[in-house]
């Protein structure tokens, strides 16, 4: 069933946060102009680049010193962790986790056998874990990054306002994020993607989707494609598809047939469709036309007005509907606090303070265009209304019914383990919406590699599986706040001690702190 309800011109109802504050930006910076009303808009438009830029060349220059390394062939052993692999509901104390080339070989009882030459750390008294997953991000890219300055510092150099690529990527490993989605990607977040895989600089495992806007746009042209019928749909898919990413994301504004092209083809050509749900298709016909996947978890009743906003009936129905067509959904219960300060509903207990990077901090004063533009706008205002406790009933009833619900944040890297992090997600999910710790655990960790086809190399703590590995001094099954305990972190073949991460971070504030942002 379509949403029949009238709204306002959506040129600005940017439901997710961060695009919202993007959108404006780049309005504030006069790079994106009003379209012409008598101009037919176009099928179908591509003015995303071609090429990523300088920056994407970089190397690990600024972090390669905060990382030990293990040589080829020689093994490191995580010894005498209580382990959580995250394969049932035990937890095993006391023993070793032999590592080799970057894969798990063994998890075995401590007292048994070791290689010798061994790299050894010595885990008495700490918890092994597998990494934690932000399912739903935008890394701060020069693109996106240089439309926020322009905004905000207006004629400052842009190299001050970009981080570097290596720095950039530290930031979700100093969290201990070793997967992310990037939910509107560019060739800039492709050629990220490869220097990880190539081991250019160490980052979390990526997977990267790209937007897809409609007219007249939300979105700028720097990191989306724009269609408006059928035809138009089709060729975003395959451009999408050719180009390399790994799954369509749908934004709001589509209408229907644009939308149908996209998912008909799309599908067609095996990718998932991932996104927004379009106020002209709503999630009853969204799932049944094939999209599995859903970005946040307000999607449910963003699009709708009273009573069916917050109707129980609504939304049990579309979450029997996610359940029938194996829809996945990423939270992003972070975003939804977001909005009701956004919208002026609930402001608080909410803080900007603990995020390093001082651009994001100045946008979300109150007394910041961005902010006020939220207060005053007549769509966007309402919109934020409860927007978080409709999430969490949202969510508790995708749970009881068995949809894979996914922690993300859509928000910025740099709150590191502040109230808009990841570590706030999974504490939501805890005292919330009901979760076991364990559960909570899991969608973190071995749900979100299914999620992305990975749980046959990732995900868990068991011979075979990638070596990405959290270690943290508390017990995360005791109290889910221990996720910020962090010691020392795992990717691979490469170290992040306590000692190194305290340094890697003071570095990157170090950076933020010098990017001249009035204030």
């Amino acid at each position: 069933m379509s949403c029949n309800h009238d709204h306002p011109a959506p040129a600005l109802a940017c439901p997710c946060p961060t695009h919202a504050f993007l959108r404006l930006g780049m309005m504030m910076a006069g790079q994106q102009a009003a379209p012409d009303p008598n101009v037919p808009p176009p099928s179908y438009s591509n003015e995303t680049a071609t090429e990523p830029s300088r920056y994407a060349d970089g190397d690990d220059s600024r972090t390669r010193d905060l990382f030990r390394t293990v040589e080829a062939g020689r093994a490191l052993v995580i010894s005498g962790a209580s382990v959580l692999p995250m394969t049932g509901t035990e937890i095993l104390p006391d023993h070793d986790v032999i590592i080799v080339d970057g894969v798990i070989r063994s998890v075995q009882p401590k007292g048994q056998a070791l290689p010798e030459g061994a790299v050894t750390i010595d885990a008495a008294g700490q918890y092994l874990m597998p990494g934690l997953t932000d399912i739903h991000q935008h890394p701060p890219v020069a693109p996106i990054m240089l439309h926020l300055a322009g905004a905000v510092a207006p004629g400052g150099d842009p190299d001050e306002f970009t981080l570097p690529y290596d720095l950039a990527m530290f930031q979700y490993l100093a969290s201990g994020i070793t997967r992310i989605q990037v939910m509107a990607g560019t060739v800039e977040e492709l050629a990220m993607r490869q220097a990880i895989r190539a081991g250019r600089y160490r980052g979390p495992s990526m997977r990267v989707g790209m937007l897809v806007d409609g007219s007249p746009p939300m979105q700028s042209p720097i990191f989306s494609l724009i269609i408006n019928d059928r035809e138009g749909g089709r060729m975003a898919a395959r451009h999408i598809f050719e180009s390399g990413y790994d799954f369509i994301k749908p934004y709001t504004i589509l209408n229907r047939e644009a939308y149908t092209g996209l998912v008909e083809e799309g599908l067609a050509l095996g990718m998932e469709i991932m996104g927004h749900i379009p106020r002209a298709v709503g999630p009853d016909d969204a799932f049944a036309m094939g999209q599995t996947g859903v970005a946040h978890v307000f999607e449910y009743f963003w699009n709708e007005s009273d009573p069916d906003r917050s109707s129980a009936q609504v939304r049990g129905r579309r979450v029997r509907a996610s359940a029938e067509h194996g829809v996945s959904v990423q939270t992003t219960l972070v975003a939804a606090r977001m909005l009701e300060y956004d919208t002026g509903w609930n402001t608080e207990g909410v803080s900007f303070d603990e995020m390093y990077d001082p651009l994001i901090r100045k946008v979300m004063r109150e007394d910041s265009p961005f902010i006020q533009w939220f207060r005053s706008d007549p769509f966007l205002q309402p919109s934020g209304r409860d927007a978080l406790a409709l999430s969490v009933a949202t969510c508790q009833e995708l749970v009881a019914v068995g949809v894979p619900i996914l922690p993300g944040t859509d928000c910025v890297p740099s709150s590191i383990t502040g109230e808009h992090s990841i570590h706030h997600e999974l504490r939501m999910f805890v005292e919330q919406v009901g979760m076991t710790r364990l559960d909570t655990l899991r969608a973190a960790t071995i749900d979100s590699a299914r999620y992305q086809g990975e749980a046959d190399v990732a995900g868990t703590i068991e011979a075979a599986k990638r070596a990405d590995l959290l270690l943290l001094d508390t017990n995360p099954l005791d109290d889910i706040g221990a996720t910020r305990s962090i010691d020392t972190v795992i990717l691979g073949d490469a170290i992040l001690d306590r000692q190194s991460r305290e340094k890697g971070l003071a570095r990157l504030k170090a950076t933020y702190d010098a990017m001249p942002v009035p204030d």
